[in-house]
């Protein structure tokens, strides 16, 4: 059993435990959020316990071995530590979607942000085919606005420049 993961999550289920315990005193328009992000902590936290005493059941009596290596790999990039100086442009590259995303969200919203985010990394990033990242980037939209806007009511937050461009359109 992977003592680190486990604790991690009985702590999560902790303080998903205390949270929809003390949820329960909430009066009923402030207990849902804390209810509906709870419960299907704790079951995912119980998931992933049983899932690691199964594992460690099962690993005690068996150990993988290696295969010896018939030679040297082709590739070495395998011998490189996780992060170092081959993954600063990688990093770099990241942090610059994140504070673009987030500078997208605030000037022009969450419903324009979202695909035009989704759709240029997909496509550059993870070099997939126009056709997928549109119909992904429309997707995540659609269940974006169909989950927040319809099912929960709740407003996004619509940008700073959005409003006023549609105001100024006469929309």
């Amino acid at each position: 059993m992977n003592t680190f993961s486990s604790w991690l999550t009985v702590l999560m289920l902790a303080i998903f435990t205390t949270m929809v315990a003390m949820a329960a005193d909430f009066p009923p328009d402030a207990r849902f959020m804390p209810l509906i992000v709870g419960i299907p902590g704790i079951a995912l936290c119980l998931l992933q316990l049983a899932l690691d005493a199964l594992r460690a059941g099962r690993f005690a009596t068996y150990r993988f071995r290696t295969a010896p290596k018939a030679g040297k790999p082709a590739d070495l990039a395998s011998d490189l530590p996780e992060f170092g100086p081959h993954t600063v442009s990688s990093e770099l590259r990241m942090w610059i979607y994140f504070l673009a995303f987030i500078a997208a969200v605030l000037g022009f919203g969450f419903y324009v942000a979202v695909p035009i985010m989704l759709v240029t990394f997909l496509r550059r990033e993870a070099k997939a085919s126009w056709r997928l990242t549109l119909v992904l980037g429309g997707g995540a939209t659609a269940v974006l606005y169909l989950m927040f806007s319809v099912l929960f009511h709740i407003r996004l937050h619509p940008g700073f420049i959005t409003p006023a461009v549609t105001r100024g359109l006469g929309f």
